[in-house]
């Protein structure tokens, strides 16, 4: 049997039979087009062919995109994890198959020594085990930059998206362990999603050189899932592996994984690193699909998705008593829920109980002490809060929302420089953010520091116009962009997308109080204490942030901001103890 089966168009033989020779060429055997007749004994052969290769190299032009054939054979390769595609013509790729890497041939004239045909070959060398190309080690002090890509959902069901999106983010929160990567943020990295971008353009966007791409396919308790280990610069594969595994493996994979992105990359680990990549939150598969249900509902800041998420926190803590990543997820929720859409002591007292638990099963996580300050910071108790951010930062330098949670606290407390410097950070560990960028902006507006104030709005809107073109439905988005183009001078489209994130979710008091936001800027002071009365009566209660907002000040002295204060439930008071700041 072959080493590589080569599946393409037969109008295409001409450009592909070069192809064929110089992999020849390089010692590899190739079957691709056998001269028989079609029929029972041809569909036999192709079979057993398929079947028994090490490698499957499918040939996208716009020719052999439309073949069932070709679709088909590359479908079982991706399957059992041999799929090597290549293209020609910058052919638009079927759908379900364009988050994998594709080698683009198009200027390849047949030298062996063109870099496409090298990264070629590399991708096969990867699957067939032949050889082992390493990039070169970074200099001494030097982090190495990754991306992990959304792994694609090759499962055909809408609903396990979910799933495919939690194993490339728990594979990039373990690396972001690591002081010797500099790991792009989820956020950053899944701003990627459903976009055909090359690898290269993907590294050189986000300023790091390897990139991990990756497919997931559940069927049942079982999971096949893919994962390839990409070196920008080259475009050459540096690792790859296929796993086909009951569900409870599942977090042997990741950690599999990772631990062969840290030998290929070359990176030596001190026992404390292996240690924290070696730590598994649960053992029970049951339990982690519902932490990643859970955890995808976290991001569109809606009440209804904060209820959802919660829900699918305490299946999983049924399941598992002992997770505490699913007890600091379900604080998170019920923080962010007093913040934006329910402000009850029920909602503190919540979030308190489940961010105390997670301390307690797993004092060392780094997610626990940041969800911990988060709790106790809705509550004004800040030099606690300072304390567990702080704790969080020393555990894991790289996590995001310690930075921004411990940002919100100090703007909370009119501490700005110190909110300056914490929301910088947040930045360069994920630039793709729009909502820090917003908080960096009125901390400099607070400083009087409208220079840096306009910097930051201005370079936000490239990625808020980025985000909305491929999320045209994130009111978030779209209230950020309002709001930003209507300090730049830009107001005919600030007031089109400020309308438009109202119709889209005029009942989320966070979207009211935005929005009214939008409307002191542009000087509607009566329609933007009507937006903030409505707000604060449909459950808006950080009074804190209210009282901080520098795009507020204009209502300061106007008595309905003044009656709204008073109206504004007083925060639960600190924990025995504690400060409030």
């Amino acid at each position: 049997m072959a080493d590589i089966f080569v599946s393409y168009s037969r109008q295409d033989r001409p450009r592909v039979a070069p192809l064929v020779s110089a992999l020849e060429n390089r010692g590899w055997s190739v079957w691709w087009d056998p001269e028989i007749s079609p029929g029972e004994e041809f569909d036999s052969l192709i079979s057993r062919e398929l079947e028994h290769a090490r490698s499957l190299i499918v040939v996208w032009t716009p020719l052999s995109v439309d073949s069932r054939w070709v679709r088909g054979e590359a479908r079982d390769a991706a399957d059992r994890g041999v799929l090597v595609p290549v293209r020609f013509d910058n052919a638009r790729m079927p759908i379900d198959f364009r988050a994998l890497h594709a080698t683009d041939l198009d200027g390849w004239n047949g030298d062996p020594r063109h870099p496409a045909f090298v990264a070629l070959c590399k991708a096969l060398e990867a699957k067939l085990g032949v050889g082992e190309h390493r990039p070169a080690a970074a200099p001494k002090g030097e982090r190495i930059g990754i991306c992990v890509l959304p792994f694609a959902n090759m499962s055909n069901v809408a609903d396990t998206e979910y799933f495919s999106d939690g194993i490339a983010g728990e594979i990039l929160s373990l690396l972001a362990k690591l002081p010797q990567l500099k790991v792009a943020s989820r956020t950053s990295s899944f701003n990627y999603k459903g976009r055909q971008v090359s690898i290269p353009e993907v590294a050189r966007e986000l300023g790091v050189g390897v990139v991990l791409e990756g497919s997931v396919r559940r069927v049942g308790d079982r999971v096949r899932i893919t994962a390839q280990l990409i070196e920008a610069e080259s475009d050459s594969y540096l690792w790859s592996e296929t796993y086909d595994r009951e569900m409870k493996d599942v977090f042997a994979i990741q950690d599999d994984i990772a631990h062969s992105i840290v030998k290929a990359l070359q990176v030596t680990l001190t026992p404390g690193e292996r240690r924290a990549m070696q730590f598994v939150a649960t053992t029970d598969p049951v339990a982690y699909d519902f932490y990643l249900r859970g955890r995808r509902y976290m991001y569109s800041m809606a009440r209804r998705d904060y209820e959802h998420a919660i829900r699918m926190f305490e299946h999983a803590i049924r399941i598992d008593g002992m997770y505490a990543l699913a007890y600091a997820g379900m604080a998170d929720a019920y923080s962010h829920l007093f913040r934006y859409s329910e402000a009850t002591a029920e909602n503190v007292a919540q979030a308190n109980r489940a961010s105390e638990q997670a301390l307690v099963l797993d004092p060392q996580s780094a997610e626990a002490h940041a969800s911990r300050g988060l709790a106790l910071m809705i509550r004004e108790g800040y030099d606690e809060a300072t304390r567990e951010f702080e704790t969080a930062i020393t555990l894991n330098p790289n996590l995001f929302e310690a930075y921004c949670y411990y940002g919100i606290a100090c703007s909370s407390q009119g501490d700005y420089e110190r909110a300056v410097q914490l929301y910088t950070r947040a930045m360069e560990i994920n630039p793709a953010d729009f909502q820090v960028p917003m908080f960096l902006a009125l901390a400099y507006a607070s400083l009087g520091r409208q220079q840096d104030e306009m910097r930051v709005r201005l370079g936000a809107l490239a990625t808020l116009d980025n985000h909305i073109s491929l999320n045209p439905h994130d009111t978030r988005a779209l209230y950020f962009c309002a709001i930003n183009l209507q300090r730049v001078g830009e107001k005919k489209k600030a007031a089109e997308l400020a309308e438009r994130a109202l119709r889209q979710d005029q009942d989320e008091p966070l979207v009211l109080y935005n929005i009214a936001c939008f409307y002191v800027i542009q000087g509607d002071h009566e329609r933007a204490l009507d937006l903030l009365e409505r707000a604060v009566a449909m459950g808006f209660g950080d009074r804190a942030w209210v009282e901080t907002d520098s795009d507020l000040d204009p209502l300061h002295g106007h008595p309905r901001f003044q009656a709204l204060l008073a109206r504004i439930a007083a925060a639960p008071a600190p924990l025995e103890g504690g400060a409030r700041g």
